[in-house]
């Protein structure tokens, strides 16, 4: 992905970003990285490179981590595209796409969307974009989940948020690998900042991660957005 933040794309790129609204101008970092607050006022870019080494099971008869150490596999991903906008969402594509995904693990790998909900984690994508009412990045998964999980679904399933303390890089993912180090550990990130629960996102507020030790979580599901209408999710499962 591109450095968006270094001294030569930073004016091009953040300035293209301010100019679509999506961009914090907030003088420190506490009052501009805020995941799902009321007082969202836009992203902060970053950087960086994240890689992950995928071995199908029973591929090596080297015995690579103590014996008893957990260990993280990708279960299933997809891709898609919702033709719908250069750099807005499609909630209702969104959502559908999460449902086909949905199905899609539990007829081929037996695991139900309510187990999902009640041992998962959910990294999100939210960017922290303007705090609009019906079309922010964190009201467009918010819909999503919902459709997916219902109500009840999101009273357990746990949410969290990287870009917070890495900003927003472009082509970079690097909730994967903190997925599955999450898993690998029972540890997830906090949702840094939040103070002001959003009744446009839940009338109820939302379980957001606190950071720490979770050890019942065992699945991690990932939603990741790109420009053109990329949409993309991820299931990891610690066994």
């Amino acid at each position: 992905g591109d450095v968006a933040s270094n001294d030569t794309l930073l004016p091009w790129i953040g300035s293209g970003f301010r100019s679509l609204g999506a961009a914090s101008i907030a003088a420190n970092v506490a009052d501009a990285a805020l995941p799902f607050d009321t007082r969202r006022n836009g992203m902060l870019l970053g950087s960086g490179a994240v890689g992950l080494v995928l071995e199908a099971a029973g591929a090596s008869t080297i015995q690579r981590f103590p014996s008893g150490t957990p260990s993280v596999s990708l279960v299933a991903s997809q891709l898609s595209n919702s033709a719908f906008h250069g750099a807005s969402l499609d909630k209702e594509h969104m959502a559908q796409e999460l449902n086909r995904f949905l199905q899609a693990v539990e007829s081929e790998h037996g695991i139900p969307r309510a187990a999902l909900a009640a041992e998962g984690v959910y990294y999100s994508h939210e960017t922290c974009t303007q705090a609009s009412p019906t079309t922010s990045c964190s009201f467009t998964e918010l819909y999503m989940l919902r459709s997916a999980f219902g109500d009840a679904g999101l009273d357990t399933l746990v949410l969290a948020n990287t870009k917070a303390f890495t900003g927003h890089a472009m082509g970079v993912s690097f909730e994967e690998v903190i997925a599955v180090e999450g898993l690998k550990r029972g540890l997830l990130p906090p949702v840094v900042n939040f103070a002001s629960h959003d009744e446009h996102l839940s009338p109820r507020p939302l379980r957001l991660s606190q950071g720490g030790a979770y050890p019942h979580v065992k699945y991690a599901l990932r939603f990741a957005a790109g420009f053109g209408s990329q949409i993309a999710f991820t299931l990891y499962m610690r066994k």
